[in-house]
């Protein structure tokens, strides 16, 4: 659709004419047509100094007079006849047209407005009066080519019909002709006019029936361009025998943009819609790019012109695109650093294999980050280059990929590795051995874990090997392998990706609420929607075990979709139960890095009808913001609904001042770490207290979460902290509960004293 609208902006504009002038004088030179021989052309080819009024109506009168006799059919003089010295002389030429004024048209131009016209003279109405008027007008393109005709023009009141329209019998043709210059001009017969009104013995047989144009005349008949190839110059009046042979041929027709851009759109949007194979589309593109092919010679052949270049150019648009979008993907499919595919492409290419005739496997390099720290980008390439050529060691052709991080992966054919764990060892042995770049060895540690569980995706194949390569490390085992997602104990560990998976496929992920309490008041003011899952055999999951995993595999968008749509449902059940309470939602800082998040954000307000005012989002990890300026235009655009920011477990490294001081953030959580030891260490005390000042200094609201004993609520409430949160107040609950929790506290609150 993009092709095909620039395409069409570019017609509007007729940027691209002077290509459609070069394709039809292009079609010109491909067929060569005989002329149908109906029509014969006079003109003068004396010299300029030969040219008198006298001698051009003697030439006239006699040529007239003998044209009759050899029974010409009809006669158009296009040429300007003027009185002369030789009134006698005029006098007979005026009566000689007015007696046969019944096979003769004078022809002229009439409208005075064309540039064409500025310098010609007039005939003079002398020899005009009571004769047949034809039109000799003609508009030349911005080259001096004619390639249309009008088949009449309107002067005042009165409609002439054009030169070619009365040679070719058309006067109630109401289209242009588009000339066909196929049609060999040259073998139009030409004769000099005065030589053969001199020459007796001239071959007058060859003039019956025939319709003669006679131009030229005066010396001032204007010439045209026409493209025989070296583009000459040509008398004008043969531009209308071409325009009338292209009549009597039954061509000239012209096919406009838009008729051929919307055909060559429509097949091209109706190919891409019916074919979803690639190599058929790639068929399709070569014969819808041959059908431009077949369209130039067959309009060539038919002398239909056509306006094709724009609709061309929607192949090269589209072919630009596409190009540009292979180009994007196929960097979106590497990894920058290692020039290796990544986990991206893994899946791309494995994931609708439908068979379970083959192995995943992972390999995660421990200590990455520390080896990195010591050598330059380019030898991190070449670092991590090496590490994958030793992976493919007795399988040159296999393919390694790279997610970015710290894990590798490959698949092996299980039919050719019977014994894998015994296989992998020997690989992990060899890998494993540092790796020299510049001159330098650098430590390679690795464990490697393995996938060979039969009837499931790949997705969830490589989330379990990534998951056993872990496990490998922890358990200071080289290689695992995990066979099948068992429920025993250790399995059941390994299998945590397939069992989430199922978990978000069946909307098993809900959330609790806990209050969140203004200390100054007592009142539960709001509360953190908190995201849980409990398994059919493990229970309750901790949210930092499957939050993590989600990340690392790419479902974090996913989990993120379903926590805020649950989380923003309940502050709408919320508000229409009648209670003022708003809902804090976490969402990870690495999901700023793109309008995704603020498109979701939008989207699941619309969806649920929540108020965006009782909505806050805590960002988490907020040291991992790569890009404060994109973080900050999304989270902007964000806030103009309503929605607030809070900054989560302020205090720690994954949220600093840094983080602050550049996003929009209304709100400073101040990490359970601190508050947990506010009565017992005085370090903590003075962090706390100066966290709780720099939110006041920034008219910020300060918010303490982990409060687990009445001193500690009592300490912060001394230290003017704003919003308590901890298991003292008050435990995560369901949406009911805390509906009855605030409908309680609106009919009776019993203080702070007691509240807990």
């Amino acid at each position: 659709m993009i092709a095909i609208l620039v395409a069409a902006l570019a017609a509007a504009i007729t940027i691209f004419r002077p290509l459609d002038v070069a394709v039809w004088s292009l079609q010109s030179k491909i067929f060569d047509h005989e002329p149908s021989g109906e029509m014969v052309f006079f003109t003068d080819t004396s010299s300029e100094a030969r040219r008198t009024v006298v001698s051009t109506n003697a030439d006239l009168l006699r040529g007239v007079e003998r044209l009759e006799e050899a029974g010409a059919e009809l006669i158009v003089i296009n040429t300007p006849i003027q009185r002369s010295a030789d009134p006698e002389l005029d006098k007979r030429l005026q009566a000689r047209l007015f007696e046969s004024r019944d096979r003769i048209v004078l022809a002229r131009p009439v409208r005075v407005e064309l540039e064409e016209n500025s310098d010609l003279a007039q005939t003079d109405p002398y020899f005009e009066a009571g004769m047949r008027i034809a039109s000799s007008d003609f508009h030349s393109d911005f080259l001096g080519f004619v390639w249309a005709i009008e088949p009449s023009h309107t002067a005042g009141s009165r409609v002439y019909p054009s030169v070619w329209s009365v040679l070719a019998n058309e006067e109630r043709a109401t289209d242009p002709i588009d000339l066909n210059y196929s049609i060999d001009s040259s073998k139009i017969r030409q004769f000099d006019l005065a030589r053969f009104a001199d020459n007796e013995t001239f071959d007058t047989e060859a003039l019956r029936r025939k319709k003669v144009l006679i131009g030229g005349l005066s010396g001032n008949d204007r010439a045209i361009k026409v493209p025989d190839g070296g583009y000459s110059k040509t008398p004008a009046s043969l531009a209308h025998i071409v325009a009338a042979e292209t009549a009597i041929r039954g061509e000239g027709q012209f096919v406009s943009n838009s008729a051929t851009l919307a055909f060559f759109g429509f097949i091209l949007l109706l190919g891409i819609a019916i074919l979803r194979n690639e190599k058929a589309r790639r068929y399709f593109y070569a014969l819808w790019s041959a059908l431009f092919v077949a369209t130039f010679f067959l309009s060539a052949m038919f002398g239909v012109r056509i306006l094709m270049v724009d609709a061309m150019m929607i192949s090269v648009i589209f072919a630009g695109l596409r190009i540009a979008y292979h180009f994007r993907r196929r960097h979106l499919f590497i990894d920058p650093r290692s020039k290796l595919p990544n986990f991206v492409a893994l899946r791309r290419d494995f994931e609708d294999r439908d068979d379970d005739s083959f192995s995943i496997v992972v390999a995660k390099v421990a200590r990455l980050e520390g080896v990195f720290v010591s050598i330059t980008p380019a030898e991190q390439g070449r670092y991590l280059r090496q590490v994958a050529s030793r992976l493919t060691l007795g399988d040159e052709g296999n393919v390694v990929y790279y997610d970015g991080g710290k894990y590798f992966a490959f698949v092996l054919p299980k039919a050719e590795y019977p014994d894998l764990q015994s296989h992998l060892e020997g690989l992990r042995a060899v890998a494993s051995q540092a790796v020299t770049v510049s001159k330098r060895a650098l430590d390679v540690s690795m464990t490697i874990g393995a996938d060979q569980s039969v009837s499931n995706r790949a997705s969830k194949r490589i989330s379990s090997a990534i998951a056993a390569a872990d496990q490998a490390r922890e358990a200071y085992r080289p290689v695992f392998i995990i066979s099948d997602f068992e429920a025993d104990s250790e399995t059941w560990d390994y299998s945590l990706q397939s069992r989430l998976e199922d978990a978000l496929s069946q909307n098993r992920i809900s959330i609790k609420l806990q209050p969140q309490i203004d200390i100054k008041t007592g009142m539960i003011m709001g509360a953190e929607a908190l995201a849980r899952w409990v398994d059919e055999e493990r229970g309750e999951i901790p949210p930092s075990q499957f939050i993590i995993q989600c990340e690392r595999v790419g479902r974090l968008d996913d989990l993120t979709k379903r926590i805020l749509y649950k989380s923003f449902s309940a502050s709408r059940g919320l508000q229409d139960a009648g209670f003022n309470a708003r809902i804090s939602v976490n969402v990870s800082a690495i999901q700023f890095v793109d309008s995704r998040i603020a498109d979701l954000i939008e989207k699941t307000l619309l969806k649920t009808g929540a108020d965006p005012s009782q909505i806050t989002i805590e960002i988490t990890e907020s040291a991992r913001v790569e890009d404060f300026a994109a973080a900050r235009e999304i989270m902007e655009r964000i806030a103009k609904t309503g929605i607030k920011f809070s900054i989560d477990d302020f205090g720690v490294a994954s949220a600093n001042l840094d983080a602050l001081y550049h996003l929009p953030f209304s709100e400073l959580k101040i990490d359970r770490m601190f508050v947990d030891q506010v009565t017992r260490s005085p370090a903590a005390r003075a962090i706390v207290a100066g966290l709780i000042q720099l939110a006041q200094d920034m008219r910020i609201t300060s918010v303490a979460e982990g409060i687990e004993t009445r001193e500690t609520l009592e300490k912060l409430t001394e230290m003017g902290c704003d919003v308590a949160q901890g298991y003292y107040l008050a435990r995560p609950q369901a949406l009911s509960q805390i509906e009855e929790t605030l409908r309680l506290q609106k009919d009776s609150f019993p203080g702070k004293s007691e509240y807990g």
